[in-house]
């Protein structure tokens, strides 16, 4: 058993969190031993913040070690949490927000990684196996609807996002996006809209 205060992926993901696991997030959020409820809201949330932060990063994985700094800093802010519009998933898509922006202003602050030739090795996407013309296509068509939700202005892109890689609901989405949850729903509908247009202008 890790000690108290040491939060891990591995470590939460092994912590015995039996008699809990209905309890809602936001009684997780307040319980009385801290560590063994974060345990239960890393297995409930991780697999969505990872698809959010992979929709943001250029592999696997970066998106792995952005969720890990999103549950160490969400484990650190837990007795801080207070609860307000949009509950934990929020709160916790919000830290993974603020993660992705910090990463990326990170990025723009240091260019100074060299694109790996060909075949030296070094490639940061795992090349497709001889004859898989499915999964080559598929990744083309992931790159192309990518390349389009990041023309998005930023606020639709994030609720896009969110939306269909995080999976969570425009309720949840505008606790994380700081708007109302019918401002919400007609940015993502305005968003869709958008993305429908390009693929009838590419048409």
């Amino acid at each position: 058993m890790p000690q108290e205060g040491s939060v891990t992926g591995i470590e939460v993901a092994e912590l015995d969190g039996s008699g809990a696991a209905d309890e809602p997030d936001e009684d997780l959020a307040t319980a009385v031993r801290p560590l063994d409820a974060f345990a239960l809201v890393y297995r409930r949330h991780h697999l969505s913040v990872f698809r959010f932060l992979r929709a943001r990063t250029a592999s696997d994985d970066e998106a792995a070690e952005l969720t890990a700094v999103v549950f160490e800093r969400a484990f650190a802010a837990m007795g801080r949490y207070r609860p307000k519009g949009g509950g934990v998933i929020a709160w916790l898509f919000t830290i993974a927000r603020n993660a992705a922006l910090d990463a990326e202003r990170s990025k723009r602050r240091h260019r100074l990684v060299v694109a790996p030739a060909a075949g030296s090795g070094l490639e940061t996407e795992p090349r497709e196996p001889i004859g898989l013309e499915d999964a080559v296509m598929k990744r083309e068509q992931m790159a192309d609807l990518r390349a389009r939700v990041d023309r998005l202005p930023a606020v639709q892109r994030d609720a896009i996002v969110l939306r269909y890689a995080g999976g969570l609901t425009a309720r949840e989405i505008a606790g994380v996006i700081g708007k109302s949850e019918a401002a919400t729903q007609k940015l993502l509908s305005r968003a869709l809209a958008i993305l429908r247009e390009s693929y009838r202008d590419d048409a």
